[in-house]
């Protein structure tokens, strides 16, 4: 009899490890709390690491045909001035924006008929090295495996199940998403930053005339919406700034606006115990401020299947996994959160300085640093 796994959470990051696991002959289920999969979320980026992965699982080229290839970053200041230009030539695979829910379903297709098990919440489990995994479900029977992964997000069960509860760590400010119609004059292909005071705004091209937009303030945890409502601060805050950003949020339906707090944790020094791991962001949630939450889970999926193939001991696996990934992860979560910590500085002498200095860096370490997190290979 084969090896049988379970995956908590199905999310892109569970829905990448099954598919990477599948690949190695491994019988996987992933048992998720949502009823059904909807049309929910928001636009996201895909960078080369991560498209190569995907490419070599024989899902990108659906997903081609339902994005945008990005093909310049570009860092502005509110009056629309150029702070920095990157290209994003030079890769073997392109970067592309999208809907979220378009990456999950090419995901699921791509995996075996019954592998994905919907409305099945975990709520506990048992394991050791003789008896596997035995995982509870609300509302449901339980499940017996040889191993189980945590995929199951920043409030991760498996996590706090393996190291005991805590809270994530909010990074000062909040943030918004939402998807608006494609404007006349808009650049194709560029992802756009705009950096002010406290704030920030980004534009993201998504293909098939949507353009997935977010934006961010500075300002206490779970921070209540303006008296006029979600959209209506947002216009207020962003009144002035540069276009097409005024009317990405006009075209924009209120009640599909995105509110959260920016958060991650500190760095495990073990995700992993026998034959449960973890995986994205149960074992390393990062701020949204680099594009690389998605990617470092899909990197995580292929470095997993990677760490069992031909390993009969799993929880031998597992730890060759945890220490193939620690690192890398702990260095990208450092990044996005100095670069978000840098993006919403206030003093306006200190954001004159920080425009000159970040343009001065990005020209001179632009290729290193791009090649360290894009050329990245597992």
């Amino acid at each position: 009899m084969g090896r049988r796994l379970i995956i908590a959470g199905g999310g892109i990051g569970g829905m990448a490890a099954a598919l990477a696991l599948e690949r190695e002959g491994i019988a996987v289920n992933v048992f998720e709390r949502a009823p059904a999969f909807a049309e929910i979320g928001a636009g996201m980026s895909l960078w080369p690491n991560a498209t190569r992965i995907l490419r070599s699982w024989g899902v990108l080229d659906p997903l081609l045909e339902t994005s945008e290839t990005v093909t310049h970053f570009d860092l502005l200041r509110p009056d629309g001035g150029t702070i920095s230009t990157i290209p994003m030539g030079g890769f073997d695979t392109p970067a592309v924006c999208l809907h979220r829910a378009d990456l999950h379903r090419v995901l699921m297709r791509a995996l075996s008929p019954g592998c994905v098990v919907p409305d099945r919440r975990l709520v506990s489990f048992t394991h050791g090295a003789d008896i596997g995994v035995t995982a509870d479900f609300a509302g449901g029977p339980s499940v017996r495996a040889d191993g189980l992964i945590g995929a199951d997000g920043v409030h991760s069960v498996v996590r706090a199940r393996l190291h005991g509860p805590s809270d994530p760590i909010f990074r000062g400010y909040c943030i918004w998403r939402g998807i608006g119609p494609e404007t006349p004059g808009g650049s194709r292909g560029h992802i756009t930053e705009t950096w002010g005071r406290g704030q920030r705004f980004g534009v993201m091209p998504m293909g098939g005339g949507r353009v997935c937009w977010y934006a961010t303030r500075n300002g206490p945890a779970a921070q209540a919406d303006g008296d006029k409502g979600r959209k209506s601060e947002i216009q207020g805050l962003f009144a002035g700034w540069h276009r097409p950003i005024q009317e990405l949020i006009e075209g924009t339906n209120a009640s599909d606006i995105i509110k959260n707090d920016a958060q991650d944790r500190r760095a495990l020094p073990r995700w992993s115990r026998g034959c449960v791991t973890l995986l994205g962001d149960a074992a390393h949630p990062i701020t949204p401020n680099v594009g690389q939450g998605a990617c470092m889970a899909i990197e995580d999926a292929a470095c997993l299947a990677k760490s069992l193939r031909g390993e009969p001991d799993l929880a031998a696996g597992f730890a060759a996994y945890e220490e193939a990934r620690r690192g890398r992860t702990t260095f990208v979560g450092r990044q996005s959160r100095r670069i978000g910590a840098i993006g919403q500085l206030e003093n306006p002498i200190v954001v004159a300085a920080r425009n000159l200095v970040t343009r001065a860096v990005l020209f001179a370490s632009r290729d290193m640093t791009l090649n360290s997190v894009y050329g990245f290979e597992s």
